[in-house]
Order: structure tokens, then sequence, then C-alpha cells
């Protein structure tokens, strides 16, 4: 029988099922099986970890399926893609995903040289290739702005250090179990480590579900105030625009509009 290696930088990077999820994984699979093939990066399992836990416990046979890949961080993109696709993410599930897809193919060597195939600037002179953003490339694959894929990935950046303190914790946001902003997120990530253990513990015993509660009448006010202001900027502008019959004009500033919007999506 082949050796699995469970290797722990990939396990940690995937979402863990909750207890509830996990118990009915389980009695899934003693009634019916092992029915999907776990997938193997050499000796390395990169998919079925939970399928893998319940076959070694109950002494299940499993297929394999073996996949190829030149680089760790090769394994990291097809393990966050194949995440996205198969499951229906919570919103900061997906938001920490497409962090660590933008944080991992930054350091993708895909020549010899050395450098990546991507860079943080859009162009460069006259006689080099012209070459694309990081974070511009991620931004389409998704289908969202290129300030949406940075501050998704100051916010993995933020689960990586909570889960470091406590997996639990990290887990429980990620589900959404533990109701939190990104202000507050972007916070943790701008103080100690102390502010993060502090944090880890306050979700892991219950207490900073009572701090939100706390302070979610002032949030929730400013929130309004600031939909409020965008809203009835949004109508003057607009209407104005739509006297002069200016189609381009208008677009323009609904693009302006939406991506502010898009802003105060993201910061709830």
């Amino acid at each position: 029988m082949q050796n699995i290696i469970i290797d722990r930088e990939f396990q940690f990077l995937l979402p863990k099922l909750g207890e509830q999820a996990y118990t009915n994984l389980e009695e899934d699979i003693l009634e019916n099986g092992i029915r999907d093939r776990l997938v193997l990066w050499g000796d390395i399992l990169i998919d079925g970890y939970n399928r893998f836990s319940i076959a070694q416990k109950h002494n299940l046979s499993f297929e394999t399926l073996s996949m190829e890949f030149n680089s760790r961080e090769e394994v990291k993109i097809w393990m966050i893609k194949n995440q996205i696709e198969r499951r229906n993410l919570t919103p900061y599930q997906l938001r920490y995903f497409r962090g660590l897809h933008y944080q991992t193919e930054r350091k993708l060597v895909t020549n010899k040289t050395g450098i990546n195939q991507h860079s943080e600037v859009d162009c460069q002179n006259e006689h080099q290739p012209q070459t694309v953003a990081t974070s511009r490339i991620i931004a389409e694959i998704y289908d969202v702005s290129q300030s949406t894929i940075m501050r998704d990935s100051k916010l993995a950046d933020a689960l990586i250090a909570i889960g470091e303190v406590s997996p639990e914790a990290k887990q429980s946001i990620l589900s959404g179990d533990t109701k939190i902003t990104r202000n507050e997120l972007d916070a943790m990530m701008s103080g100690s480590a102390n502010d993060i253990v502090e944090i880890a513990e306050s979700i892991d015993n219950g207490t900073f579900t009572e701090h939100k509660e706390n302070t979610r009448n002032s949030e929730t006010r400013t929130l309004d105030t600031a939909f409020s202001h965008i809203a009835s900027i949004m109508k003057r502008e607009l209407q104005s625009l739509s006297k002069n019959h200016n189609t381009r004009q208008v677009k323009t500033a609904l693009k302006q509009h939406i991506k502010a919007l898009e802003d105060m999506y993201n910061s709830m």
C-alpha cells in the first residue's frame, strides 16, 4: 500500500470541515464507500484529507489519482482552483482563496531566468516585452477589480495569522460562524502578535461575539450614512449627465460609483 504523506502546509491551506459536515461525510462513506479518488502529487496528498482520515479510522479501501506539477506553488494554485470550483463558498472563503491565489501566483516561477511571468507593473520600456500585473491577471480570472484582489490578499494574511494561533478561530471566520469585518481584520494585521492572540482566543471562548454585538449598531449607522451619501451623489450626477444624453460619460460615472459600492461591500 502506498505511503501517503500529509503535508501540513497544504492541509492548512484548506478550510476544515465542521463537525456536522464531517459526520455526514463519514456516514455517507460508511454506507456507499469512498467513491471519489484521493489526489496525490508524488506521495503527498493534495485532495481528499477528510476521506483519507475516515478511511484510516475505519480501515477502508480507496483509489488514488496522481498528478504532475513542477513546484509547490503550482500545487497550491491547483488546490485553490479546485476548492473554488467544487464548493459553495462563504464570502470570506472566496476572498481568502482569491487572496491566496494572488500571493501564490506572484511566487510562481515558470522560466529559466527565475523570474515570475507576471510583474507588478503593467508595462516596461519599448525594448522589453509587455508584462501584466499579477493582480490584474487574478482580477480578470474572478471578474473583480485589482483593488479587490489586493484587499483579499490582506484578508488572507490576517486569516493565516489567526490560524497559526487557533485553527478553530480561523475556521469559525471562514465558515461565517464568527462575523468579522474586513476593517477588523486589517486592524489585526497592523497590531502586534499579542493582538492576534487575544482576538483568536476571544473567538475561541465566545467573547468576541459579545464584542461584535456591542459595536454592531455603531457600524450599521456608519454604513447607512455612507450608503445614503453615495446614493445621493450618484442620483444627482446621473440625472445631470442624462440630460446631456452623453452615454459615454454616464457609463464612466456608473463605473466609478460601482467601484465605490464595491469598496463598501468589502468593508462589511
